[in-house]
């Protein structure tokens, strides 16, 4: 793998994760193949990036992301607090979202790459439109929330992985 595939590998994994989380919200039934299907996309689209020819990497500001992360981290960390000293643990995972949708921007900072706005303002309208649905419990205890913010980050992230992959060198 060069340096040049690795950012739609790891944006393709977390894509992956995303969608697991969002997958396992679904009902019994659904769950599996859910989880099978994100697994199988995120396979193809690995498979995918490493075969095609990477342009060669651009500038990366290590200093840049590394604050991005750190303020990601702290604004996590204190949101999960928050959320359950508040008794709203419901809204975790669309929070966490908007947050990993903000730390795009420090990613967009630090290699000046217009990909990463995109990837900012659709995982943050994703979620933050996910905060607005109906608790588990108002529709059968399907958690649209976690489907939405898991299954719909995960598209964000694996269209920008593909997107990427496809760009021309």
């Amino acid at each position: 793998m060069d340096g040049a595939s690795i950012g739609p590998v790891v944006g393709v994994a977390f894509g992956c994760a995303w969608g697991i989380a969002g997958a396992t919200a679904l009902p019994t039934r659904c769950q599996d193949p859910a989880v099978i299907s994100c697994i199988g996309v995120s396979v193809a689209l690995t498979v995918f990036a490493l075969s095609r020819k990477q342009c060669k990497p651009g500038i990366f500001s290590g200093r840049t992301y590394g604050m991005a992360i750190l303020f990601e981290s702290a604004a996590i960390l204190g949101t999960v607090y928050l959320l359950r000293q508040s008794a709203l643990s419901q809204l975790l995972m669309p929070a966490v979202g908007f947050i990993v949708g903000l730390h795009f921007l420090g990613l967009w900072k630090a290699t000046d790459l217009r990909v990463f706005l995109w990837v900012a303002l659709a995982m943050c309208l994703v979620c933050g439109a996910a905060a607005f649905l109906p608790v588990a419990g108002a529709n059968g205890n399907v958690d649209l929330r976690r489907v939405e913010a898991g299954l719909g980050s995960a598209l964000v992230l694996w269209r920008s992985s593909a997107w990427s992959s496809f760009e021309p060198n």
